[in-house]
């Protein structure tokens, strides 16, 4: 899952945005993030496209600010907990400057916008967790197929499947979705 994802996402049971994230771990190497986390707010032609997309998106409100500041890497990656940081200030810095024009935008923050742009598209998420904060329910990225978050209804979500993972997980994820969390917990496990 790339990172810009979140800014879409929403609980299927109670259309709640934005969702909490906990990242496990990157499908992107961790050579290839180091890089991508030091060449953070270094503009590359390659991107010019993808930036004035992402000062559009900016500006018409598509990128959801909030959404970003619920992730929390616990993925212990000392190069992904970088470029999130830098994205983060990046954006707290163009959301000051929203009322400007895309090109403004792209004239005035140049780094910021790479930035913003380098967390959001170039890395991806090989596993973690999407909570709900209204309801408790946790969906689970890479359970089933590596990297895809799985946002299904109760009825359709594979109780053994869930519970198997949250265990294999258990390090990581928040305490109150393995003792509270819907549609299943640690608690529904005998021994745990």
């Amino acid at each position: 899952m790339k990172p810009w994802l979140l800014n879409i996402l929403a609980c299927p049971i109670d259309k709640h945005h934005p969702l909490e994230a906990y990242f496990f771990s990157w499908e992107t190497e961790k050579d290839e993030m180091r890089k991508i986390a030091s060449e953070a707010g270094l503009q590359s032609y390659q991107f010019k496209k993808n930036y004035k997309h992402l000062s559009k998106q900016l500006v018409d409100g598509t990128i959801s600010p909030v959404a970003l500041r619920n992730v929390n890497d616990v993925s212990g990656s000392e190069s992904s907990k970088g470029l999130l940081a830098i994205a983060l200030d990046a954006l707290s810095r163009l959301e000051k400057s929203l009322e400007m024009s895309e090109m403004d935008l792209l004239r005035e923050f140049p780094q910021d916008i790479d930035a913003l742009y380098r967390f959001l598209n170039l890395i991806e998420v090989d596993a973690g967790l999407l909570v709900c904060p209204e309801c408790h329910r946790w969906y689970p990225i890479g359970s089933a197929v590596e990297t895809i978050p799985e946002m299904l209804p109760d009825d359709l979500r594979e109780k053994e499947r869930d519970l198997e993972w949250l265990k294999r997980w258990r390090e990581l994820v928040p305490g109150k979705i393995l003792e509270e969390g819907k549609p299943f917990n640690l608690t529904d496990v005998p021994g745990k």
